[in-house]
């Protein structure tokens, strides 16, 4: 099922191009873009929050456009990157008042604000002034306001941004428990490793434009030209580097000048090197210290999809 959907959209300010032709379809759950600073994330977020309209093509979320329809406003959910709380409420307050402009009752906006304050860890701050609040808990309580209306759509730039290891960990469950009920959440982030927290679903953007699409191992499949680099620590690596140059999957093999243990691999088919792999080192009567795949954690991926 198809939650958001974008379609060709551009968006130009001035003559600077900041998307170029991108279309997306997002359903339930969690999906991760990805990209450097200045690649067009923020821009396609506010996009399908309905924040900025496109220069061309189209935005539709749960089957509608936000041009001539502002009730839609009330089924999505949006935590920016900038910063704008009110620092003159407390935190009780501020929840509160988001969720009365949401149209709730009283009793209903205060009953899910006692909520909201338990699952983020701020009750003992309820009362204190969000102008007093640390980074941390502002970005908390960022995050709460962004879903405390139930959305169907949630999208969230940054999210884990000023957020030490603790509240990291708490505010990923909250998210990943978000996706799983079928909140249909984007989560934009440079920085891959908080986003496999929530996530391996990921979009990959730079300079504009969409460059892959899938979890680390599709994206690795749509990569033919960029094989696989995995580091070895090994009792013989120039006995080893002679017998894997034999292995037709094997692009180079790179030895280490600093660490005379060690070894990088190339290699093209991911599943045969490691059949092979054994068969050699004992062949070659070889002990392996360590087997390290760069890509496993979508760094050297991405990297190359950017640059």
């Amino acid at each position: 099922m198809t939650m958001i959907d974008v379609q060709n959209v551009s968006k130009w300010y001035g003559e600077v191009s900041a998307l170029n032709d991108v279309s997306l379809e997002v359903g339930p759950g969690i999906l991760g873009l990805l990209g450097p600073n200045g690649a067009g994330k923020s821009t396609l977020l506010k996009l399908m929050a309905g924040q900025l309209r496109p220069s061309l093509g189209s935005v539709s979320v749960l089957g509608r456009e936000y041009i001539g329809d502002h009730r839609l406003y009330s089924s999505i959910g949006l935590c920016p990157e900038q910063d704008a709380l009110w620092d003159e409420f407390n935190g009780r307050q501020f929840l509160t008042c988001m969720l009365r402009l949401h149209g709730w009752e009283t009793r209903d906006a205060q009953r899910r604000c006692d909520e909201l304050l338990s699952m983020f860890d701020l009750v003992g701050a309820q009362n204190k002034r969000v102008g007093g609040y640390s980074k941390g808990m502002r970005q908390k309580l960022r995050i709460a306001q962004s879903f405390a209306h139930n959305p169907k759509v949630l999208f969230l730039d940054e999210p884990m941004s000023g957020l030490d290891a603790s509240s990291r960990s708490l505010v990923a469950d909250i998210i990943r428990d978000l996706g799983s009920q079928g909140v249909s959440i984007v989560v934009s982030s440079h920085i891959l490793h908080e986003v496999e927290m929530l996530t391996k679903e990921m979009v990959v953007i730079n300079q504009g434009q969409l460059r892959a699409r899938g979890n680390v191992y599709e994206i690795r499949e749509l990569l033919h030209d960029h094989p696989l680099q995995l580091e070895m620590t090994v009792s013989d690596p120039r006995q080893l580097s002679k017998a894997l140059l034999d292995c037709e999957h094997v692009v180079r093999i790179e030895l280490s000048d600093d660490q005379k243990d060690r070894l990088t691999v190339f290699t093209r088919r991911q599943n045969q090197f490691f059949e092979d792999l054994p068969r050699i080192l004992k062949q070659q009567d070889i002990e392996i210290e360590r087997l390290h795949a760069e890509d496993e954690d979508m760094e050297a991926v991405f990297k190359y999809l950017v640059h």
